[in-house]
């Protein structure tokens, strides 16, 4: 009899887990989706764990590579939370800027070991892939003002192995990083920066439950702003 009873109690348990299940399936369908494609000083699972916990009620995705991105939209979301750069060439519209120091748009620099960069002379540059190889390259030709060799990398960290490996003669990343990457290293790093400036991260509604995620967006604590490095939205 006691058998019996276990297998009851294990049938209740399993119809009762099952029916939790599908409510929070249930749940994640209704709830507006974000997805992030924001490169960061921190690791994406922390960077999507932080902006979850910015946004309840809101599923957040946050993915590091731009394939990702590409096949997480194709899928469906209802707003995008990327550079302005990435949301136009995706055919989207901006509803909401960041900004930081009254700004929409940050500096990038150019850093390399030992002596500062020359930006016109520089034949090989490490960068952060924000739209594959050609998007890519195109973007640093713009921000350097000419061509030359890209390596692609999708982590804000592994920019500094390509200068250690001495793959590249320097990397192009958002000047704000480049204290942080230099407290990581041994190298005596050292930035040109450059007088092109990029937009900051932006947020675009995809569909009608966007809105309510750009919203949600304006609500940010300080410490995740930063993290996304703006101060504000606009």
């Amino acid at each position: 009899m006691r058998v019996v009873a276990d297998i009851r109690d294990w049938g209740v348990a399993a119809t009762l887990l099952a029916s939790a299940t599908l409510v929070s399936r249930s749940a994640r369908a209704d709830s507006a989706r974000l997805l992030v494609f924001v490169h960061a000083s921190v690791k994406q699972r922390a960077l999507q764990n932080q902006i979850q916990g910015a946004l309840p009620g809101i599923d957040v995705t946050a993915v590091g590579r731009i394939s990702d991105f590409e096949r997480t939209l194709k899928q469906g979301t209802d707003a995008v939370l990327a550079l302005p750069i990435v949301i136009e060439a995706f055919k989207l519209s901006v509803g909401l800027r960041g900004y930081r120091g009254g700004s929409p748009e940050e500096a990038y620099s150019l850093v390399a070991a030992g002596t500062a960069p020359d930006p016109q002379q520089v034949a090989t540059v490490g960068a952060l892939d924000l739209l594959g190889r050609d998007g890519t390259n195109n973007f640093v030709k713009d921000v350097l003002g000419r061509t030359c060799r890209v390596e692609r990398v999708s982590k804000v960290e592994d920019l500094l192995p390509l200068l250690q490996m001495q793959r590249v003669e320097a990397i192009l990343l958002p000047a704000r990083l480049q204290s942080e990457i230099k407290a990581t290293s041994k190298l005596d790093l050292v930035g040109t920066e450059l007088a092109t400036k990029v937009g900051l991260p932006a947020a675009s509604s995809v569909t009608a439950l966007g809105t309510q995620v750009i919203s949600a967006l304006g609500k940010m604590p300080m410490n995740v702003l930063r993290t996304l490095g703006v101060d504000s939205w606009h």
